[in-house]
């Protein structure tokens, strides 16, 4: 039987050592595989100033949502990109992609240090069928 894995505000864990409680079960393959399909057709947080810009992005990391986590990775990433990033927006790509590539990370049986390139081969994958 496999080890159910939930998120709690620490990160992902077992649902047995999740002592302080947890806010929701990690999702399904099926939602995750979904989910990568979606990436490129999700939009980026759009703010006017920084401090806008990290109210947005406590609020996004608040709601515990695989959608809510890919907006700030795509956000932060394409701000840096550009080299127009504040110094608080590293801290906010890393803890999403800390949650978000840990669900697929378990649901898809990889190593952490490989679902970033899993991830990318799926979104060029989709991109090419459509």
């Amino acid at each position: 039987m496999e080890d159910i894995h939930v998120i709690t505000s620490k990160g992902i864990m077992k649902k047995q050592e999740a002592i302080d409680g947890f806010i929701r079960e990690i999702s399904t393959r099926e939602e995750l595989e979904e989910l990568m399909e979606r990436m490129p057709y999700i939009q980026t947080i759009q703010a006017p100033n920084s401090k806008t810009r990290k109210e947005l992005y406590q609020l996004a990391m608040s709601e515990y949502d695989d959608v809510e986590w890919v907006k700030v990775i795509k956000s932060v990433y394409l701000r840096m990109e550009d080299k127009r990033y504040d110094e608080f927006e590293p801290d906010y790509i890393e803890k999403a992609k800390s949650f978000l590539y840990g669900e697929i990370a378990v649901r898809f049986h990889l190593p952490f240090e490989k679902v970033e390139d899993f991830v990318n081969s799926n979104i060029e994958k989709h991109l090419k069928e459509f």
